[in-house]
């Protein structure tokens, strides 16, 4: 007997179709799946317009705080302090992953001035440092036409309708400062968060995970200002 002869059937463009629509479905699900189980950074916590209200500090108030921040910083042998130790070691201070002109250090040495006066630990000036470096790159900027975002001014663009201050305010250096420190000081825990995440929960920034890029140079410029060579 002969064994009868097999002849493939060629596949009709309905299944051929149905075989795509197969494939494609398996594939989605595969990035589906991969995706999911990719780790991804936590998201932002939202906050209430009221707990966003209770982060803004009074702007009077900060004002007064401000003017005696100013006074210590301009009689600087004038606040109590113990005398540095003679047996302390050296002061040394590496250089910034990024360059940074005159104008930008002067900046960055009244952050850090007007935090050692306000008594914010050494990561608070980190915080406010690398918060002002993606904020404004360290420049005091004033309104900048039709490249301002909403009415935010100064170098931690902080925005008069939202409290902060008048414009005059918000774009002096130590007011500003001031008033981020104050800010910081009303965060639950921020000592020990990443210094991007205790940023965005006073910034409230649409790119809540920039401020990481700049922690290394906001850290060098602290130990440079405290050194004495951050103006060199």
């Amino acid at each position: 007997m002969y064994e009868p002869v097999r002849i493939r059937r060629r596949l009709t463009r309905r299944r051929k179709w149905f075989v795509f629509v197969m494939m494609l479905a398996a594939f989605t699900g595969i990035v589906v799946t991969v995706l999911r189980t990719m780790p991804h950074p936590p998201q932002a916590e939202r906050l209430s317009l009221n707990e966003l209200g209770m982060l803004v500090p009074d702007a009077a108030q900060t004002e007064l705080i401000a003017a005696m921040v100013r006074s210590r910083i301009a009689h600087p042998n004038a606040t109590p302090g113990a005398p540095p130790s003679p047996e302390a070691p050296p002061c040394i201070a590496g250089d910034t992953p990024h360059p940074w002109d005159a104008a930008q250090r002067e900046n960055a040495v009244t952050i850090v001035e007007v935090g050692v006066v306000l008594e914010v630990p050494e990561r608070g000036q980190i915080v406010a440092l690398a918060t002002a470096i993606q904020e404004s790159k360290l420049y005091n900027l004033g309104y900048l036409g039709s490249n301002n975002d909403h009415d935010s001014l100064g170098l931690f663009q902080q925005r008069p309708s939202m409290g902060w201050g008048s414009e005059a305010q918000v774009t002096d250096p130590v007011y500003a400062a001031t008033a981020f420190y104050l800010a910081l000081k009303t965060v639950p825990g921020w000592e020990s968060m990443a210094v991007t995440v205790a940023a965005q929960r006073v910034q409230r920034s649409a790119f809540p995970y920039a401020y990481a890029q700049w922690e290394s140079d906001a850290t060098v410029l602290v130990q440079q200002v405290k050194c004495g060579t951050a103006l060199l």
